[in-house]
């Protein structure tokens, strides 16, 4: 649930009141943050299968608990995060962080009938930490001219990499599957008082856009070839991070240990993919670099959805990971030739996107309750499709 920003151009020793050197000393908090959030994430898709057993919830409630979860955190954006904009990001990002802490421990030690309240505080801690980390990190990109957003939504991947471990080791050694999500709380907490101490002290400037916007879209309907890019991309990865692990326990039977394994293929491909193989795909030009990551998305995600035999979907979770790295950042960039008004284009985007979010998960709850959850990952290879067929609709010209 990232890339939300893109950087602007400013001048190279300051942007605002952010000086360089400032910039620089909260590069790591910023990464720290962004990793603690992509480890609760990590940590949850390996142990919801043990949260649904403990509070007997089917499918279909689990899928709408999950809609509910990011209807919150779209209205934190639209609402909340305007009321905040003028405070220091030394208090937003920190106070974001914590707010997705209380909801892990929240998750973690509800009682069945209060379960909504845990899934609300989530929701609102992820529409939090997607405006206020993004925003942050965004800045101090300009400020120091370093690719620091595509290290943040890199180091998210890396996260889902050590919250699967984490996780599954807990599991395999028979710990309370609650004391994963209190780990990835204090894992929070810990981010959010570095960040305290060292994100950007400078206040939001008047009119900066933190919030969602679709103005763009029926100035220049071009945008919507990007946009559906986003949305089927997101629509994978946030499936990927809720439903994946249930789908190898629950469908396949595999072992906890097992289960995040497969998770950790999936997330290290996307780190590495965000790290080092978008260059390489960008390269082929940005139509090309969508076509390919579609094409191998779906060859990864009928692999993990027509077999049952857990090393070749390990196997398929490597390839979808890494060929979907490439998708959303290349979508994003489409944006630049088609609108000169890049903010605005982003932030209609990123609209359009986040809805994959918000519309997946019932989706898959509702098909994984009437058939079974191997139907509810077929959703996911349909939407590897729309990313090759919105491809294949980019101009030609983009590079």
């Amino acid at each position: 649930m990232d890339e939300l920003a893109r950087p602007a151009s400013a001048p190279p020793e300051r942007t605002g009141s952010l000086q360089r050197s400032e910039a620089r000393r909260a590069t790591l908090p910023l990464l720290a943050g962004y990793l603690a959030f992509g480890q609760y994430w990590g940590v949850w898709v390996i142990l919801v299968f043990d949260f649904q057993r403990f509070h007997g919830l089917s499918e279909s409630r689990l899928g709408a608990l999950y809609t509910m979860l990011s209807l919150t955190a779209v209205g934190v954006m639209l609402l909340l995060a305007p009321m905040l904009q003028r405070s220091p990001l030394t208090a937003t990002v920190p106070a974001s962080l914590l707010v997705l802490a209380a909801g892990s421990f929240v998750i973690a030690y509800q009682p069945t009938q209060l379960v909504v309240l845990g899934f609300v505080l989530v929701g609102a801690g992820n529409g939090l930490i997607d405006v206020y980390m993004n925003v942050a990190a965004q800045r101090v990109e300009v400020a120091t001219r370093r690719p620091v957003l595509q290290w943040l939504h890199a180091s998210y991947a890396l996260g889902g990499v050590t919250g699967a471990a984490i996780a599954g080791l807990l599991l395999v050694l028979g710990v309370d599957f609650r004391w994963g999500l209190a780990i990835a709380g204090a894992a929070l907490i810990a981010a959010a008082v570095w960040n305290a101490r060292s994100a950007p002290r400078e206040h939001s400037p008047e009119g900066a856009q933190t919030v969602f916007s679709i103005s763009a879209l029926f100035r220049t309907p071009a945008l919507w070839v990007p946009a559906l890019v986003v949305l089927f991309a997101f629509l994978v990865e946030g499936s990927m991070d809720t439903w994946s692990g249930l789908y190898l326990r629950e469908q396949l039977g595999a072992s906890a240990g097992v289960a995040a394994m497969a998770f950790i293929a999936f997330s290290g491909a996307i780190f590495l993919g965000r790290m080092f193989a978008g260059r390489v795909l960008f390269g082929l030009g940005l139509r090309t670099t969508i076509i390919v990551a579609g094409v191998g998305s779906l060859v990864g995600g009928l692999l993990a959805t027509l077999t049952s035999n857990l090393a070749i979907v390990g196997v398929a979770y490597l390839i979808l990971g890494f060929m979907i790295s490439a998708a959303a950042p290349a979508g994003f960039s489409l944006t630049e030739d088609i609108d000169e008004d890049t903010t605005s284009a982003i932030a209609a985007v990123t609209t359009v996107g986040y809805t994959g979010f918000i519309w997946s998960p019932p989706l898959l709850g509702y098909v994984a309750q009437t058939i079974d959850l191997r139907a509810a990952m077929a959703v996911i290879v349909v939407a590897t499709v729309g990313i090759i067929a919105t491809g294949l609709l980019a101009p030609k010209r983009q590079g």
